[in-house]
């Protein structure tokens, strides 16, 4: 199985905290000029390193995908099915603004194959929205999720939290109502404060307060959101419990899934026989723009160790674990990851498990090969500490 993600550099303005390749456009977009780019680079894929493997979502991320002219998508996906195995329930995302997608727009998106959406709420407080950079405000957000919910049977939000000088009993207020809406995912991400977006400077020059370092809000969001009827299944991520509608893409990254990346600065891990490579594409959008025209991938070949620490970073996000079936023996044994998990567990961080019988594991002699390494609560409060000690 494999995904294909295609990035979308435009928005029409720079949010405050955005660090992901995107810039405001200044140009007037060929999209037939721009579909050969994309082609182009589809088409290396194939070429190099597919192998009829199926094709179980396509993701159309940002940047601003609902900036898109639908002839566009239409043109990519006609393209993608034809060229490529694509799964009969395929899932075919596409991320929004809810300044940048109206109905007409969005029922063409529909018509072409989109049949998700991940809409970029951020906040329903006016004043935070401002604070992050966000063109619209509260009644658009909300008016966009009811109008896209009436459209699309998968209904995602994005919703930053611990904003700067944001207090906690508001977040859970606010979070309420956010539950209230009609969807069936939402992505909930601490505000992280990187050293090249402008939200830093503000803070830095101290016209906002910082955000709190507590985890209070962490552990705050996970009860508010499970008392709401919606289920954690990633750090980050949470699906309402009578649909499971799980995100099918950003679920084949966590379990290191292959995928091609298209766009500046996409990112793709591929593989050919049985070796394992990242590839990153040319960041800068104008110099993109000419590679594309002739593309030719850097590949970086992965070691055994490089697999296995992205192994852990990506699974151990979830509540799924990781089948350490799926881990090098020799690895394994080079870490010492058998005695390492029974601290973990002397400290309540994790539990082995497998599917059928969740049988927990007594010894490093006991723990089964088959089994899965999944995090504890307590363990996903202290996630990064964990992949550190286990490499």
């Amino acid at each position: 199985m494999s995904t294909i993600y295609i990035h979308w550099p435009y928005c029409l303005s720079k949010c405050y905290y955005c660090d992901f390749n995107s810039v405001v456009c200044n140009r007037n977009i060929d999209y037939l000029e721009y579909f050969e780019l994309y082609k182009n680079v589809l088409n290396k894929f194939l070429e190099q390193f597919y192998n009829n493997e199926e094709i179980t979502s396509i993701y159309f991320g940002g940047g601003t995908p609902s900036l898109i002219a639908p002839i566009f998508i239409d043109k990519l996906l006609n393209y993608i099915y034809n060229v490529f195995k694509v799964c009969s329930n395929v899932e075919i995302t596409i991320e929004a603004n809810p300044k940048t997608i109206a109905v007409n727009k969005a029922k063409q998106f529909k018509n072409y194959g989109i049949n998700r959406i991940s809409i970029g709420v951020q906040s329903i407080i006016d004043n935070d929205l401002k604070i992050l950079g966000r063109i619209h405000n509260s009644y658009d957000a909300i008016n966009c999720v009811y109008d896209m919910s009436s459209i699309f049977n998968n209904t995602s939000i994005d919703i930053i939290y611990n904003r700067p000088g944001q207090r906690l009993e508001d977040w859970i207020k606010e979070l309420n109502e956010i539950l209230l809406l009609p969807i069936q995912h939402i992505s909930l991400y601490e505000l992280i404060i990187e050293d090249n977006n402008y939200i830093k400077y503000l803070i830095d020059k101290g016209f906002i307060d910082a955000p709190n370092s507590s985890s209070s809000f962490f552990e705050e969001t996970i009860k508010t959101a499970e008392s709401n009827g919606f289920e954690m299944y990633e750090i980050s991520n949470y699906v309402k419990s009578d649909t499971l509608l799980y995100s099918r893409h950003n679920l084949s990254y966590w379990n290191y899934d292959r995928y091609y990346g298209v766009g500046a600065g996409a990112h793709s891990r591929v593989s050919i026989n049985n070796n394992i490579y990242s590839i990153e594409q040319v960041n800068n959008i104008n110099d993109w723009l000419l590679w594309a025209q002739n593309p030719k991938f850097n590949c970086v070949l992965l070691s055994n160790d490089d697999v296995y620490k992205e192994q852990l970073i990506m699974g151990l996000r979830t509540k799924f674990g990781i089948d350490i079936n799926n881990l090098n023996k020799n690895v394994i044994k080079k870490y010492k990851l058998f005695d390492k998990i029974e601290v973990l567990k002397q400290h309540s961080y994790v539990i082995t498990s497998q599917k059928t019988s969740r049988r927990h594991s007594k010894s490093s002699q006991d723990i089964d090969i088959n089994g899965y390494l999944i995090l504890t609560y307590e363990g996903m409060l202290k996630l990064n500490m964990i992949v550190e000690y286990l490499t």
